[in-house]
């Protein structure tokens, strides 16, 4: 059996009682950190559930997916995932993987970045395309996704990208020097800021002339509006 546990949006108090009774039925558990920032560890983890958690690399859940989807032919295996377990398409491939070999899965469902930021007053049919603004500064794939989700009035969430095994992170300032850079907005121009989702959630509406003087602490997400209802409007402007 192979369990796809979703641990939430912020740490190990995140995770759900339904998350805590299968990891706990698990006879391994492993848990990846690479796919988003957490404010948790594997001893905080290890002690919430009650039994040992072993951290996975990239890696071990794509190129060697094979020898965990070999334990669970025989074993309970479960894997923790920061957010929701879908929320990366290495999940879904490993789901996909373990069917075709007619291994048992389950999966348990947690809050998400993608209903979570719904919390800046912003409809959530509302939003198009996601894109993420990446580490190595290539924005081909943010350039036209902001296009195309301007031209049909969507608003744009962005994520920054990370690389925790060598705890690498795009920052706010950064992000926004990038988007200033290749002229996805300008300095005139107003942006959300999301910041520490399901933590202290800090939200900040403002033009991006300000906001790269802001020192906003990570995680973070970025929204280009698109046009805004006349009540995401009234949020907004309280903020």
């Amino acid at each position: 059996m192979l369990y796809l546990i979703s641990i939430g949006l912020h740490d190990e108090k995140d995770l759900s009682l339904r998350a805590i009774e299968t990891a706990r039925e698990c006879d391994t558990l492993y848990v990846e950190l690479y796919t988003t920032k957490l404010d948790t560890n594997i001893e905080k983890l290890s002690q919430t559930i009650g039994k040992p958690v072993i951290e996975v690399k990239r890696k071990d859940l794509e190129e060697e997916s094979e020898r965990i989807l070999e334990e669970a032919k025989t074993k309970k295996v479960g894997i923790l995932i920061g957010g929701d377990c879908f929320t990366a398409t290495t999940h879904i491939n490993l789901l996909e993987d373990a069917k075709k070999r007619r291994i048992p899965t389950k999966v348990v469902h947690s809050s998400s970045i993608y209903t979570a930021v719904c919390e800046t007053g912003l409809f959530i049919y509302k939003f198009g395309k996601t894109a993420t603004i990446p580490l190595n500064g290539k924005m081909e794939n943010v350039k036209s996704t902001v296009k195309n989700n301007r031209k049909l009035g969507l608003h744009t969430l962005l994520l920054l990208d990370l690389d925790n095994e060598i705890n690498i992170y795009m920052n706010v300032f950064d992000a926004l020097k990038l988007l200033l850079k290749e002229k996805i907005v300008s300095k005139s121009d107003s942006l959300i800021v999301f910041s520490d989702a399901g933590g202290k959630s800090e939200i900040y509406y403002d033009t991006v002339r300000s906001l790269v003087w802001k020192r906003i602490p990570l995680p973070a997400v970025l929204v280009i509006p698109g046009k805004l209802h006349f009540r995401e409007k009234e949020f907004l402007e309280m903020l």
